[in-house]
């Protein structure tokens, strides 16, 4: 005999019938493909950031080992002694020793200066 809603009580289609329409509901579905869509998207972008990443160093290593290449060392080491003024001091004094030897005794003093003004 069926109930007040008119479903038939030995009729178990109808208990397992709620849970089956709520996986299936178009606003869960859509839920779910929106997750979807996020997860794709994440991922993409993860994938095209580690991709950018790799291009730049990539890039980067090129121009540097470009640079290095053309950059003549010698020439660019001259350029910079040129610019500096190397002002030295030294007295050395013989004073006398056990054993009447003389020995060395040294002072120093160093000063770089820029000739540049």
């Amino acid at each position: 005999m069926p109930d007040s809603a008119g479903r038939d009580p030995g009729d178990t289609r109808d208990a397992q019938a709620p849970a089956d329409a709520a996986e299936d509901r178009p606003s869960e579905r859509i839920d779910r493909g929106i997750a979807d869509f996020v997860r794709r998207a994440v991922s993409a972008g993860v994938g095209a950031a580690s991709r950018s990443k790799e291009d730049i160093m990539r890039t980067a290593a090129g121009e540097v080992r470009s640079w290095l290449e053309h950059m003549n060392l010698s020439d660019e080491l001259a350029k910079a002694l040129s610019t500096l003024v190397i002002e030295m001091k030294t007295e050395i004094r013989f004073r006398p020793a056990d054993g009447g030897k003389l020995v060395p005794q040294t002072t120093s003093d160093v000063k770089i200066k820029s000739s540049e003004p």
